[in-house]
């Protein structure tokens, strides 16, 4: 649907989100031309990128108009299915969600069950459902940037795409332990008996009012 060339070697980013400010669609346009055009590197530049949402129509002018002006390199939906969307994270490498605030968030769970890595703003849910990633410990599941703005976003894309292309053992292991993460409600009804059961082994800090 998105008519974008087959190459093994080019990362694929997505965003998926509702067309809003919150979502951080115009950090998002401020950095595509630096993500766009090839560095010394070779970090930047060689990508792919889905974006699909619906919402407030000058962001989906946005996303209309880096498809026209990244042909070929741009994909675009403006609308919203379900089904479409467990597809695209289902075959894309990277999740970038620059929420300027997100109370809990599905699409970085979903992403790190099929092993696509989440690039985040480190606000709310993304902030405790992404593990950042540590190259010396080879621990976490993705990238946090603590500033939604075109420097945060930066850092967590070049990271990640300099990982995707020059440490291909580190992102395997990425995968993995993406994939690996437990969001189950098992998992949360754990925790909540922990609580209690550490509530009722503390003494409370102030004694009831005698009757």
């Amino acid at each position: 649907c998105f008519h974008l060339p087959e190459d093994a070697d080019v990362p694929i980013i997505c965003f998926i989100g509702r067309l809003a400010y919150q979502k951080g669609l115009d950090i998002l346009e401020s950095v595509m031309p630096w993500l766009m055009a090839e560095d010394h590197s070779g970090v930047t530049g060689k990508v792919q990128i889905i974006l699909m949402g619906t919402g407030e129509q000058k962001y989906a002018d946005f996303l209309n108009t880096a498809r026209g002006q990244y042909h070929g390199r741009v994909g675009v939906h403006v609308g919203f299915t379900p089904e479409l969307e467990h597809k695209i994270l289902a075959g894309a490498d990277i999740l970038l969600m620059p929420s300027r605030y997100e109370p809990c968030g599905l699409p970085q769970l979903y992403a790190q069950r099929y092993g696509t890595v989440p690039v985040v703003h480190g606000t709310g849910g993304l902030k405790d459902s992404v593990v950042q990633y540590d190259p010396f410990q080879n621990a976490g599941t993705g990238w946090k940037f603590d500033k939604a703005d075109g420097d945060g976003l930066k850092y967590g894309l070049w990271n990640a795409l300099n990982t995707y292309k020059h440490h291909k053992d580190a992102w395997q292991g990425l995968i993995q332990r993406c994939m690996a993460a437990d969001f189950s409600w098992e998992r949360s009804a754990q925790r909540y008996v922990e609580i209690f059961k550490w509530a009722k082994i503390d003494q409370p800090y102030i004694s009831p009012i005698p009757f």
